[in-house]
């Protein structure tokens, strides 16, 4: 561990947050010192510690304790990448961007770690019975997983979360289409609905998104059912139909057909009438027009 001079360090690190509150971490390096140094790469590039330089910064250090690290572009982006993912205040996004990431470099640097996540990792554990020898070769296939150190594993440790939920997360970085990500990012959408989502290819989970935003999720997990099984087209029809609106507009469509049905047989065969019916039949008819005429012109518009 080294000092050197704080305006030497150069901060262009995507991963590091150099801009959020950190009067709390000054006031803990203030009672208690400086806990963890700085990491910089060999260009004096900041590469883990970005609040800590944003605190030292603000207290007008000059000298600063740095750890320099030559570890390779991959690698020293990993080592942001671990200390990004136990920060508190990232975005779902963000933090599954990492998780993704992360992955992707750490099985470059262990290729022999290398894991294929699945849809079928966002599934439950099975209560079905299992017989001896099913229960013997799924120990034997788990003791085996065991061994081999892999970055779901190695994350689960260091943050505290399920190896299921980091899988879940990777594969919503990975397979969800961008316009699920932005919906998400715009709170219409949350991550139970886009785990439904991501089991659609991404063009036609842009094709639903419209039909599906701010809907709970076992609606999601309906219509991504109804689509699996029916395709896209058919299953928002079959959406759309339990919709009021639709049904009010489909009940009109229908009134009408035999509204028009009833007036042509009475022009046509000239079965005009004098009296209170025909009387109040207009008036209906006259009121009906205006609502036409609205209607009419609102769309026109």
């Amino acid at each position: 561990m080294n000092l050197m001079p704080i305006n030497d360090i150069i901060v262009n690190n995507k991963y590091l947050r150099t801009t959020t509150n950190v009067d709390t971490l000054i006031e803990s390096i203030e009672n208690i010192g400086l806990i963890s140094p700085l990491i910089i790469n060999t260009e004096n590039k900041l590469i883990a510690g970005g609040r800590r330089y944003s605190a030292l910064k603000q207290m007008g250090k000059e000298e600063v304790p740095v750890i320099q690290v030559d570890e390779g572009e991959l690698k020293e982006e990993l080592i942001s990448i671990d200390e990004n993912l136990v920060r508190k205040n990232l975005t779902d996004l963000e933090f599954e961007n990492c998780l993704n990431r992360g992955k992707e470099i750490y099985e470059k640097l262990n290729p022999s770690s290398k894991e294929e996540i699945t849809l079928k990792d966002l599934a439950r554990p099975s209560k079905k019975k299992v017989s001896e020898e099913e229960l013997n070769a799924e120990l034997s296939a788990a003791v085996e997983q065991a061994e081999i150190r892999t970055f779901v594993k190695d994350t689960a440790d260091k943050t505290g979360l399920s190896e299921r939920a980091i899988k879940a997360a990777i594969l919503r970085d990975r397979d969800s289409s961008n316009s699920v990500k932005t919906a998400r990012l715009n709170g219409e959408l949350g991550a139970t609905q886009a785990n439904e989502l991501i089991k659609l290819p991404q063009n036609v989970q842009e094709e639903i998104l419209p039909f599906i935003k701010e809907k709970a999720s076992n609606v999601v997990r309906d219509l991504v059912k109804e689509v699996q099984t029916l395709g896209a087209k058919d299953a928002i029809e079959k959406v759309l139909a339990k919709d009021p609106l639709i049904a009010d507009f489909k009940a009109i469509k229908n009134t009408t057909k035999r509204l028009n049905r009833s007036l042509v047989k009475v022009i046509t065969e000239n079965r005009l009438v004098e009296g209170k019916e025909s009387e109040d039949a207009l008036k209906e008819l006259m009121s009906l027009k205006s609502s036409i005429d609205e209607l009419v012109q609102f769309y026109e518009n």
